[in-house]
């Protein structure tokens, strides 16, 4: 499924690509087509891959950076439904994404039983409000992207889609936050620890704040809005991707496995 739906990304790029050059009404169709087709895929394998496990599909880094595509593209897909120019930046974000997560080694890639400390309600839900949160910031990039190629107007419709976005992305780090603090109390007898994920945690949540309080000035607007959206997505992907190679590295302990 996973395979089949990353094809199909590339095959959606590639329209979007000549969207960009000149925008017919069918492409765009064929395009927005092929984007849900290709998440209702990636919908399938990640259902698929939980009825295998037994259990909560998100349980490990490689599988929350599938449901890290997922709602990434699902997000995508709702934003740019009306404007399939606009499209480009996230689906190469997406495709991005789904490169990391379709090369990890077979040993990361391996359906393992639910670790005690994992089989808890609040996990699901933990896990599940980060990678809506994730994907919307991500999608939040995927247009800030594309608006470095607009100008004018056009990056404007942009920059007010990418605040709706980064809303709803804050909304939902929040709420992840807040849920992962039930669970750690659950699961580890303490609400916060100050462990390295949960500390960057705070430090993106803090850093959207950046843009969700300057986006509205005049000064604000434009590049330099996109800059701070765009740097803002650096920092999920650092606590995505980098901490766990920091925590490696430099054998800091944490209680977390991804």
């Amino acid at each position: 499924m996973f395979a089949a739906g990353y094809a199909l990304l590339w095959a959606t790029l590639l329209l979007h690509g000549l969207l960009r050059r000149e925008e017919r009404r069918w492409l765009s169709i064929l395009a927005l087509g092929l984007a849900v087709a290709a998440w209702g895929l990636w919908t399938a394998g990640l259902v698929g891959r939980g009825l295998a496990a037994g259990h909560w599909p998100m349980s490990t880094r490689y599988g929350f950076g599938l449901g890290f595509v997922w709602a990434l593209l699902g997000l995508h897909i709702l934003t740019t439904a009306d404007r399939p120019r606009s499209g480009v930046g996230g689906l190469g974000v997406a495709l991005a994404l789904a490169t990391w997560a379709l090369t990890r080694p077979v040993g990361e890639r391996i359906i393992a039983p639910l670790l005690p400390a994992l089989r808890s309600p609040w996990f699901p839900l933990h896990t599940f409000a980060a990678a809506i949160a994730y994907g919307a910031f991500g999608a939040a990039a995927g247009l800030g992207l594309t608006g470095l190629l607009e100008r004018g107007e056009g990056r404007e419709a942009l920059t007010g889609r990418m605040d709706r976005l980064l809303r709803w992305g804050f909304l939902w780090l929040t709420l992840s936050i807040l849920l992962g603090g039930i669970w750690a109390r659950e699961a580890w007898g303490r609400w916060w620890g100050w462990d390295p994920k949960e500390t960057w945690s705070l430090v993106v949540w803090l850093a959207y704040l950046l843009p969700l309080h300057l986006g509205p000035l005049p000064a604000w607007r434009g590049r330099r809005y996109i800059v701070l959206v765009l740097a803002g997505f650096a920092g999920v992907l650092f606590l995505f991707l980098g901490v766990p190679w920091v925590v490696r590295v430099a054998r800091l302990e944490t209680l977390h496995g991804f």
